[in-house]
């Protein structure tokens, strides 16, 4: 298959317990949908990254057991943590979360993806781009902006929640606690 480049129109992230694996859905701009299954592992991955340039507050709780909070964090890197992480949820509020996604009529792959490694491309310390490389030899490739960067973050948050996952390695990443607690709500939510 060759290269095409296409804008996203809409993005859903959902759990699905038979296959026990996300599935995300992208319908794009040339009327068509891209779908790829994303494991445990691959899911971890891809928030690792995504929600360190996110900067969405994760809260002990939702790290599971091996939470922990940075006592060695000076004042002024709490400070700047805690301004990251209260602009990422004021522009969680801008993007659209209530309107349904839209199935397109026609499908690029004759069946879902699974994706088994991601990769990511940084220009000037921006995050610019991910790869999804697939079982097959299919890549997905999406460039990233701010907006699409949070969008799947909060939904890798919720998803993961229903799957029952921990997404979050707090050993290693000790700056994914937040002193600002995001609230998740208890019911199911339409994630685009």
């Amino acid at each position: 298959m060759q290269s095409q480049t296409q804008s996203i129109q809409q993005i859903n992230l959902a759990y699905d317990s038979h296959q026990d694996r996300l599935l995300m859905k992208a319908s794009l701009s040339s009327g068509q949908e891209i779908r790829v299954w994303i494991t445990y592992r691959i899911a971890r991955q891809i928030f690792t990254v995504l929600n360190r340039e996110a900067h969405l507050p994760v809260t002990a709780a939702g790290l599971g057991s091996a939470a922990f909070l940075d006592n060695t964090q000076s004042p002024t890197e709490a400070t700047r943590q805690f301004e990251q992480e209260a602009e990422a949820v004021e522009d969680l509020q801008a993007l659209d979360f209530e309107t349904a996604y839209q199935q397109p009529a026609s499908s690029i792959s004759d069946q879902e993806l699974l994706a088994v490694e991601a990769r990511f491309v940084s220009i000037n310390e921006q995050l610019n781009n991910m790869q999804l490389a697939c079982a097959g030899g299919m890549n997905v490739n999406m460039g990233l902006n701010k907006e699409l960067v949070l969008a799947i973050s909060r939904m890798l948050m919720i998803a993961s929640k229903d799957a029952g996952w921990v997404l979050a390695a707090a050993e290693k990443e000790p700056e994914a606690v937040s002193s600002i607690v995001m609230q998740v709500p208890a019911e199911k939510q339409v994630l685009h």
